[in-house]
């Protein structure tokens, strides 16, 4: 039997222990983090904390969309445009309903809202239906799309500005092969030298013949465009890697419509773009959808196809190895899954149909699987982002 002594010397030796691994950050905790997303793309939300039960609503503009939003490192700002209204400042009981689009800078913590319409499209007092947006990484500079002409001479342009609207430059985007086209998205790596575009057919005959759209990689320091899939392909980008090397997207392997117009599953595949006249594709999981990076850049999140109306969350190496299903239960719907800011765990949204659903958050082993909301609706999971 061990002396009074000695138990207390092994008690004080854990204590030094503990102290020890919880100074060196050995022990494990809680990953932190705020959520942004829309509900039913009416309004903006947050969840300021995920160890919170708490949802805080950023808009009211209740007869407005919101769309294209673009959330700083930190969530403190929140770039946005909207359809179909006269202002922001009356209520929403009075709103006037125009079809015009506005540009909204939001301070989270403020609430404040400053229309920075005239900043990105100085010629206008609104945006056109098509317009697209994009902030680099650093958040010091805004991307648009600018089409000028008409009928198949509409040539694309990429326009960089500051924050201010000063320090304008454009570069045009030529068309690639010998179809009718032009630019539709556009998005910044995250090292800022390349942007990933989206280019689409003009003309109805052109389109019937062509549907889809094809990606192209513009190297912004050297001017060179290169497509990496073809129309047919129907591929879009979802997003670059952490390290600016690769690309993942969803294809769907689109048939020409005067074959019935049937498409083929999605498919989640990656590109890597390192060597662009050879893009190398490293891996093609089918039926799934909606690929997620993972923090480091190592793994990708996505949903797939499991067959009697059910889905699954999936797990697989960048390489395309190591695949696996993370274990969360029977869902109809599951979508959008998002990494936390430190890769420890994944936010999605799932639920028994896309007007019934609730934001969880889970470990990528499958455990302490639980809801962030607690009221069932139609969620979008905009962004994460770091808690100090």
């Amino acid at each position: 039997m061990m002396s009074e002594k000695f138990t207390k010397k092994i008690l004080l030796l854990f204590q030094y222990m503990l102290i020890f691994l919880i100074l060196t950050g050995c022990t494990s905790k809680s990953s932190r983090f705020g959520v942004i997303f829309t509900n039913n793309h009416l309004d903006i939300y947050r969840i300021p904390d995920n160890t919170q039960s708490k949802v805080e609503q950023l808009t009211f503009t209740p007869t407005i969309g919101e769309y294209g939003l673009l959330v700083s490192k930190n969530g403190d700002k929140i770039v946005f445009s909207t359809d179909f209204f006269s202002s922001l400042e009356i209520k929403p009981s009075e709103l006037a309903i125009e079809e015009l689009r506005h540009i909204y800078l939001l301070d989270t913590a403020s609430k404040k809202l400053i229309d920075i319409t005239n900043v990105l499209e100085n010629k206008y007092a609104q945006v056109g239906p098509d317009f697209f947006m994009d902030w680099s990484s650093d958040q010091k500079q805004f991307m648009v799309i600018i089409d000028e002409g008409g009928g198949y001479e509409i040539k694309s342009f990429l326009e960089f500005m500051d924050l201010d609207g000063k320090n304008r430059k454009q570069i045009f985007i030529p068309t690639t092969g010998k179809i009718p086209s032009l630019i539709q998205t556009a998005k910044w790596s995250p090292d800022a030298e390349k942007v990933v575009l989206t280019q689409g057919v003009i003309g109805v005959k052109q389109q019937w013949e062509n549907p889809g759209i094809a990606i192209l990689i513009y190297d912004i320091e050297s001017g060179k465009l290169t497509q990496i899939t073809d129309y047919k392909d129907g591929c879009l980008p979802r997003g670059w890697s952490p390290t600016s090397q690769q690309i993942v997207a969803t294809c769907s392997y689109s048939p020409p419509y005067n074959a019935e117009g049937i498409s083929g599953p999605d498919t989640v595949r990656i590109f890597d773009i390192e060597k662009p006249d050879q893009p190398y594709e490293h891996i093609a999981f089918s039926p799934c959808y909606d690929p997620s990076w993972s923090p480091d850049g190592k793994q990708l999140a996505f949903v797939c196809d499991k067959g009697s109306d059910l889905t699954g969350l999936f797990i697989a190496n960048s390489d395309g190895n190591g695949i696996r299903e993370v274990k969360l239960g029977n869902f109809v719907v599951l979508k959008e899954p998002t990494w936390s800011p430190d890769g420890t765990q994944i936010v999605y949204v799932a639920g028994s149909d896309y007007e019934h659903t609730n934001i969880y958050l889970v470990y990528p082993d499958g455990s302490n699987n639980h809801p962030l909301t607690n009221q069932e609706a139609y969620y979008s999971i905009v962004s994460v982002y770091p808690l100090p």
